[in-house]
């Protein structure tokens, strides 16, 4: 469980999360949530520090929860009875009997004798009988019952369980800010905060792993290749450099390099998210025609979409196709 004590210094956040409280404490706040973010952006802990508020016994409208109740210490040492955590083991789906558990602990009596509160992490990931329970539940929600439900900007969630929720959306980080919360984490060469947040979409827990794990270097040779891949039009000269676990990343690499390479086509000089690959990516938009371009990027999206979608595939076999329709509708056709 994330710490929820953190949840004002994440200034882009907190905001929301300020709106969230002051609603509740006017007696207007909403037994459903629905909070929409991009992933890597704080959205878990937004969640958390909503809930344990929701928990709090000293709870002030705009402000984190106390921390020190009873409610709080339970929260934070995960042991709170009447808080319940919902999310997909990997590679499964929520089941229906997950959320009918749930909902049938929700029916009885609190064990702390206040709210309870059920925090569902990626309402995308429910299977179709697990939602229409869940969607039974929001219609005739129990008593002091509190759902939060989390899913990425990305995924469509059913029309029926948005309409039973209130939505809120998380907004990114300013390059700016984003910045001031990686040199808090301990970071201090600026070009290079600010390139991790470019290639992360500003995503700012992406940008720091990516600082960890030395990913500006990795993406640079990884590019390199993509540009020998070019060149020769073989597919060896960049499959061998896909690794499995890093293939979405690279691919979202790629598809960074293409969207700026437009970019560059359409004289755009605004919002690159590759400003430090300028040059290689001007050589690039310069030789290939601009609907190429927006081809070689539709395929790329294809695969990435098919990688994270499609389980117990194989991940070279559909990197493989992929790289052979870039050959041949856009390097060749």
């Amino acid at each position: 469980m994330v710490s929820t004590t953190e949840i004002a210094d994440l200034p882009w956040i907190f905001p929301i999360y300020q709106q969230v409280t002051q609603a509740f404490s006017a007696g207007y706040g909403h037994h459903a949530l629905l909070i929409r973010s991009a992933n890597d952006n704080g959205a878990e802990q937004c969640c958390f520090a909503l809930a344990q508020w929701l928990l709090c016994e000293n709870k002030q409208a705009a402000q984190a929860a106390c921390g020190h109740c009873r409610q709080c210490q339970l929260f934070l040492h995960h042991s709170h009875p009447d808080f319940y955590l919902i999310h997909s083991e990997e590679g499964k789906k929520i089941s229906v009997d997950t959320i009918r558990e749930v909902t049938d602990k929700l029916s009885r009596r609190s064990q702390q004798q206040a709210v309870k509160v059920v925090y569902l992490q990626g309402v995308e990931q429910l299977t179709e009988a697990a939602a229409n329970a869940l969607l039974k539940t929001l219609e005739e929600p129990t008593e002091d019952s509190y759902f939060i439900l989390q899913t990425n900007v990305e995924h469509r969630v059913l029309a029926t369980i948005q309409s039973r929720c209130q939505q809120w959306a998380l907004p990114l980080p300013t390059i700016p800010q984003g910045i001031d919360w990686l040199q808090q984490q301990g970071f201090s060469n600026v070009e290079q905060m600010k390139t991790a947040l470019l290639m992360n979409y500003q995503r700012p827990f992406a940008a720091k792993i990516s600082l960890e794990k030395g990913e500006i270097a990795q993406r640079l040779t990884f590019l390199r290749q993509f540009w020998k891949f070019y060149r020769n039009k073989n597919v060896l000269m960049l499959l061998p450099y896909f690794e499995a676990e890093q293939s979405v990343t690279q691919l979202n690499w790629l598809e960074a390099f293409l969207l700026d390479a437009l970019k560059c086509s359409l004289h755009i000089d605004q919002n690159w998210l590759c400003r430090d690959l300028q040059s290689g990516i001007s050589a690039f938009a310069q030789a290939v025609p601009i609907l190429k371009i927006y081809r070689a990027l539709l395929i790329v999206r294809q695969m990435r979409a098919d990688l994270m979608s499609i389980n117990g595939v194989n991940q070279e076999l559909i990197i493989t196709d992929g790289l052979i329709k870039i050959i041949e509708q856009v390097f060749e056709g």
